[in-house]
Order: C-alpha cells, then sequence, then structure tokens
C-alpha cells in the first residue's frame, strides 16, 4: 500500500507558506525522527526545522502553533 501522502526526501523541493498566503521555496537537507521532523534550507542558504504535528497531520515550524507550514 502507498502512503496517502508524498513523504520528505533529502535533496527535494518543498514550500514553506506562511500566514499570509505567500511561499518561500526551500529545499530538504536533512530528515529527523523517522522523518517527524524535517530540516530545510532557503535559497540564502539559512536553516528552518518543521515537525510533524499529530492533530493536523501538517509540518509546522518548530516553536510555532499554526504557521508557517511546510509542504513538498
Amino acid at each position: 500500500m502507498k502512503p496517502s501522502r508524498s513523504l520528505p526526501v533529502i535533496g527535494a523541493p518543498a514550500r514553506i507558506w506562511h500566514f499570509s498566503g505567500e511561499s518561500e521555496p526551500v529545499t530538504i537537507v536533512e530528515l529527523r525522527e523517522e522523518g517527524r521532523c524535517v530540516v530545510v534550507a532557503s535559497a540564502d542558504g539559512s536553516r528552518r526545522e518543521f515537525t510533524l504535528r499529530r492533530v493536523s497531520a501538517r509540518f509546522i515550524e518548530r516553536g510555532e502553533q499554526h504557521s508557517p507550514r511546510l509542504e513538498f
């Protein structure tokens, strides 16, 4: 059986969606906690960490409640 959504893969492109509706292109550079934590790098090289929330099943930036969120 295939997963119901795409899984994070190192080197794959992704997007950070901000509450304002703007998006930012990033690249997945590291996976932690068996894929439940994803580290991404933006074009300027800065890194951000997103964790999978059990309630919403979305990747939300560590330390935040709702936004920004990561999609791949």
